[in-house]
């Protein structure tokens, strides 16, 4: 926005045994989804839990801004899809189709707890 400084924070690049960690944990994922990532540490990252080491990234920041991102494009679906919901009934149906369990299956369906993350 106008105005407002573009502030840089600081990034950390995560810490792994080795590199074949981190190309076999991308390979597995490029197998699984068949998609080539161009960012492959966001990938990394994507799939490192905070507990792995103290400095490195882990997917939460990662999943701070899915979930919005997530919010967003269900929510504008339904929005158009159902033009004469309320919005509260509106929330209720966006809240039903991000819910964790429904998420989880979706990971399940595509195969992604297949993917073996660094120890």
């Amino acid at each position: 926005m106008e105005g407002e400084e573009n502030i840089e924070l600081p990034m950390k690049d995560l810490v792994l045994e080795n590199e074949n960690e981190r190309d076999d944990l991308v390979e597995g994922i490029r197998n699984i989804t068949g998609y080539e990532f161009s960012d492959r540490k966001l990938l990394v990252q994507a799939f490192t839990h905070h507990s792995y080491n103290e400095n490195c990234l882990s997917y939460e920041r990662l999943e701070y801004i899915g979930d919005s991102v997530l919010n967003l494009m269900v929510a504008e679906e339904h929005y158009f899809l159902y033009p004469d919901l309320q919005p509260g009934d509106l929330t209720r149906l966006r809240a039903a189709n991000v819910d964790t369990e429904k998420l989880a299956r979706a990971a399940l369906k595509h195969r992604l707890t297949q993917i073996s993350t660094p120890q």
